[in-house]
């Protein structure tokens, strides 16, 4: 035993070389120690199971050596200690003081492994349990799913072991500490540890016991592990079933029974020896271990698409047949194989329609229910995704059974990232860290094995290439053969990986990574490498932080194009937002920094497709779109159109879907009908749609299509959307220009400092110096709370910043370059003002130039028309200097005293979208609150915009043409200078933009100007039309 101050001054969490060797069991799959074979069927609890989740005794201490040595023993007074939930992170429970620390690559204390701080905030844990009476005689285990970052455990005052590695099971046998009765555990937990320095992801530092805690009762003879491997025959029709069943001591006079089940139907039911087993071994006879073979003729393969499930009970008997043990474990029959360049599934190629997540949730940190994780997976299918990638680290067991019973595809990468390390290899060439880093990867491969689901190992995330990363992936080829195995690291094509699985990589444009000093070459490029033939999976890619996600659909169609591209993982789920309180106790997202902790990498944790609370990200939609199961193509026919629909699923037949067509003259529905489906994999089924009816001029017709769900499933609903395409219609007539249609002038009085325009029913006045209408007057009501401007300004999004930061300015970055051209410090200058009058209205001509330290960067001409009846055209040129960066916006900002207002639109929507992310939102008519307009971004930035929109109304204005808009109640400035939700102040008035161009938010990542050529702003005019009428 142990004694506590020995423990103390050993300091194992500073010692690489302690890993599995201070008590803590070797790695298995999970086991229940089901009392009978209907209850391993059925899945009923196990009484051989004790949750310790619940109110545990907690304080915290700044260091170990602070710790009483007293707290371990079972009668300590703690009535004064904390009462903290298990499990839970406790940098989030009130009266702890501790703070939530962010990073994305630098550690947060000094980088010298394996020491750790002196001050190594330690959370000391104490609870208690009665072992149940039927429990005596028979071993127990404590099991602990998730502490962060290292702890030791002591039971009954009497040390039990030490475990690292915050992301695998850490169990131990406690049989000879337990008693009669009442029995106390005590934990002590500590911040740092060695093993921090293996646990750098881009995450919340979070600690505690933050997974569940787990009493297990076995026998004295027991099944110690199983090992399944459920495979296809050569043509994926005939189950190939292993069983590797392994006992804690030799037992030759045992007995091992399997049974297979298809719900209620047994399929097979064997029982060898062990003593049969050994006498044909061919090492010379184990007496611990049988493993069993069958074949099961016309399986179900297992797919996302089928996720269809079986479930394997191995039962230990003694020679009399009488149950001993039992476990039972849901199994696929699958084959995943590699073969010309493509990742198979039996036999059939992949598109991997992925996404990165962590396990987050705004309250509880890194502490998710089961609620949770279903929540995570009905979204994931609901949104077409069919894979996830456990970023960065094995995810709780749960997760991986739900990903089985539902149907995604898992990458299960190993917790390791040493991303902060100079050079990022460092660590990952020290013999002294190599047992950490392969323990790792079979404490991952061990405990998660026989999930089906899985079906790609991964050796961890930015940690460079090392000798220790071929060791691990040596170990993991000679340990599972039927899976392969990615890593990143060293460019993400070295002899350590399957799968060439680049990040960020674009799909036409090589990168230089100086991090690792290589060139991430375009996808398109890596694949054509000579003598390459490995597949290319993107392990991350489309960076969606804030108002992001621009270019995807350039992805998909390389995805659909290339057979050897085969999709990839979004960076990432969900945004990494903690919940705070502002000073009037409304709660908001913060992010790094927003803690005290001053070593941090702000809002970088902000950049899922969720928000925290997970409502969708306006993005969502495009990756929906771009991800879905079905194509769509139009063709012209005799009297009307043929529309062909074809899915892209590998091995389900689509008979549960409908598909909806709509035909829409302005936004406005004038034909319906719904077909049902009957879809082979990879089938196509061609629809009529007739066309019989007159075709007007000015009317812009659209088919939409979409296909439904016609059956309730367990992750949607009857009657939810699948998949969507529109079709503008040939046959359209271009929008002409809204005729002017007055007879007569309007009155006007104009002298040196303004021009008024004015008829009994509106008044609109120019202030001649500065060259902008300042007012407009409906009926003697103002409408205008500012006057109409030229916008070249956005409030700028994450990807516009780059890596600059309030000390360092990223020169390279959109916001550098804007401030660096003096486009973001303009002064405007009215140059001309000249009134015409023509035939049936007004010519308003003002011309207006934008300087910076006297240098002419831009200059505008606006044209305006007034006629009687007070509608009014304004046509706008701009022309801009040699030199100047792209510009983020070329249009007109006013604002309206109504703030209050709905409004309508005919154009792009419902949701927010952008020109180089707009593919999902189809044109038509569309009505919202300007609330609901507004995009909550937790880091606010520019949002809102809806493009291709031809008709507006807000309040009493109406515009026409074709323009890009927002509408909102928060400045620009406003959205400029606020850090956070609750900085945002909304003005009286309601701010109208109004873009003829708009620049692309970019996407393919947030640190490089990612925002491609053809949506950037660099012509040398730009022209563009509005018609308003009030």
């Amino acid at each position: 035993m142990r004694e506590f101050s020995e423990i103390i001054k050993a300091r194992d969490w500073e010692n690489p070389l302690v890993t599995s060797s201070l008590s803590r069991l070797a790695a298995h799959a999970p086991l229940c120690a089901y009392p009978d074979v209907q209850s391993a069927v059925s899945k009923a609890p196990s009484p051989n199971q004790q949750s310790l989740n619940g109110s545990w005794q907690f304080q915290l201490f700044a260091k170990p050596e602070a710790v009483p040595e007293a707290f371990i023993q079972p009668h300590f007074d703690d009535a004064d200690w904390l009462t903290i939930a298990v499990p839970s992170n406790w940098q989030l429970q009130p009266n702890v003081a501790d703070n939530p620390i962010y990073t994305n690559i630098q550690y947060p204390f000094p980088d010298n492994p394996p020491y750790v701080p002196q001050v190594n905030p330690t959370g000391c844990y104490r609870t208690s349990f009665v072992l149940p009476p039927e429990w005596q005689q028979r071993q127990v285990r404590i099991n602990f799913d998730g502490v962060n970052s290292a702890f030791h455990l002591w039971c009954n005052g009497r040390w039990v072991g030490y475990a690292q590695d915050s992301r695998v099971a850490a169990e131990f046998d406690l049989t000879e500490f337990v008693q009669t009765g009442e029995n106390g555990l005590a934990v002590m937990v500590l911040r740092w540890s060695d093993g921090s320095y293996l646990e750098d992801q881009d995450m919340w530092w979070l600690s505690g016991i933050f997974r569940d805690v787990t009493l297990l009762s076995k026998p004295q003879l027991h099944i110690a592990d199983v090992e399944i491997q459920a495979d296809l025959d050569a043509i994926y029709q005939n189950g190939q079933l292993v069983v590797k069943t392994r006992l804690n001591q030799n037992s030759e006079l045992s007995k091992v029974r399997l049974q297979l089940f298809d719900g209620d139907q047994s399929l097979l039911d064997i029982t060898h020896s062990i003593a049969q087993q050994a006498a044909v071994d061919e090492k010379g006879g184990y007496q611990d271990r049988i493993q069993q073979i069958a074949s099961v003729p016309q399986v179900q393969p297992w797919s996302a698409e089928i996720p269809h499930l079986y479930r394997c009970v191995i039962s230990l008997l003694d020679h009399n047949n009488q149950l001993l043990d039992c476990e039972a474990y849901d199994i696929g029959f699958r084959k995943v194989e590699i073969k010309q360049g493509q990742l198979l599934l039996n036999g059939k190629p992949l598109l991997i329609r992925g996404v990165n997540r962590h396990e987050h949730h705004p309250e509880r940190g890194h502490a998710l229910t089961l609620k949770d994780m279903r929540q995570d997976i009905i979204l994931l299918k609901q949104n077409n995704f069919n894979a996830v990638r456990c970023a960065h680290y094995p995810n709780h067991p749960a997760w991986y059974e739900l990903c089985n019973q539902y149907g995604l595809y898992v990458v299960d990468e190993a917790n390791l990232e040493t991303h902060g390390q100079f050079p990022m290899q460092r660590l990952s060439n020290e013999p002294n860290w190599l047992n950490a880093y392969l323990e790792r990867v079979v404490r991952m491969v061990e405990r998660d094995k026989n999930h089906v689901s899985i079906i790609i190992w991964s050796l961890g995330n930015e940690s460079g290439i090392g000798n220790n990363h071929h060791a691990m992936y040596q170990w993991l080829k000679q340990r599972d053969p039927s899976r392969p195995v990615q890593y990143e690291g060293g460019g993400s094509m070295t002899a350590a990986t399957d799968i060439i699985c680049p990040m960020y990589a674009r799909v036409e444009q090589d990168q230089f990574f100086a991090a690792e000093a290589v060139t991430k070459w375009a996808i398109k490029k890596a694949i054509s490498m000579p003598g390459e033939q490995r597949p290319l999976i993107l392990c991350e890619y489309a960076h969606a932080m804030g108002n992001s996600v621009g270019n995807f659909m350039q992805y998909w169609q390389a995805f659909r194009q290339y057979p050897r591209l085969q999709g990839g993982f979004i960076w990432d789920w969900v945004d990494q937002g903690l919940t705070k309180f502002d000073q009037e106790d409304d709660p908001y997202w913060a992010y790094g920094g927003d803690f005290g902790d001053q070593i941090n990498d702000r809002q970088f944790c902000i950049n899922g497709l969720l928000f925290p609370d997970r409502t969708l990200h306006p993005a969502m939609h495009e990756v929906k779109k771009a991800q879905q199961f079905f194509q769509f193509k139009l063709a012209k026919a005799e009297q009307g159109y043929e529309l062909t629909v074809t899915s892209e699923y590998q091995f389900k037949t689509v008979k549960d879907c409908f598909l909806h067509w709509k035909l829409s003259a302005n936004g406005f529905p004038i034909r319906f009908n719904y077909n049902g489906l009957n879809l082979a994999p990879q089938g196509s089924q061609t629809i009529r749609i007739p066309l019989d009816i007159h075709l007007l001029p000015d009317t812009l017709y659209l088919i939409d299509v979409e296909v439904v769900l016609n059956q309730t499933q367990t992750w949607a609903e009857n009657g939810f959307s699948l998949a969507k395409q529109q079709f503008v219609l040939p046959e359209v007539i271009a929008l002409s220009e809204p005729p002017l249609r007055s007879s007569a002038l309007p009155h006007f009085v104009e002298d040196e400092t303004q021009l008024t325009v004015q008829q009994p029913h509106f008044q609109i006045v120019f202030d001649k110096k500065s060259g902008l209408l300042s007012s407009w007057l409906k009926n003697g009501a103002e409408q205008l709370a500012q006057p109409l401007r030229n916008n070249f300004y956005r409030a700028p999004l994450d990807n516009d910043i780059g890596t600059s930061e309030a000390h360092h300015a990223d020169p390279n970055a959109w916001i550098s370059r804007w401030q660096q051209s003096g486009l973001w410090s303009l002064s405007e200058k009215c140059l001309a003002f000249k009134l015409e009058l023509l035939s049936d209205c007004l010519q308003i001509c003002v011309q207006h130039g934008y300087y910076h330290q006297e240098q002419l960067l831009l200059k505008s001409q606006w044209v305006y028309r007034i006629t009687a009846e007070g509608e009014l055209d304004l046509a706008v040129q701009v022309e801009v200097a040699d030199g100047l960066p792209s510009l983020p916006r070329v249009g007109v900002e006013l604002a309206l005293v109504n703030s209050d207002s709905r409004v309508k639109w005919f154009g792009r929507g419902p949701h927010e979208n952008y020109p180089d992310r707009k593919d999902a939102a189809h044109i038509g008519q569309y009505d919202l609150s300007q609330f609901e307009l507004h995009t909550n971004y937790i880091f606010p930035s520019e949002n809102g915009l809806r493009c291709d929109v031809r008709e507006l109304t807000v309040a009493e204005l109406k515009v026409t043409g074709l323009f890009n808009f927002a509408v909102s109640r928060f400045s620009q400035a406003n959205l400029a200078e606020a850090r956070h939700t609750c900085d945002l102040v909304a003005d009286p008035c309601l701010y109208v933009r109004l873009d003829g161009f708009h620049m692309g938010v970019g996407g393919d990542d947030s640190w490089t100007p990612s925002v491609h050529r053809e949506y950037q702003l660099s012509q040398k005019q730009y022209h563009y039309q509005l018609h308003f009428t009030l």
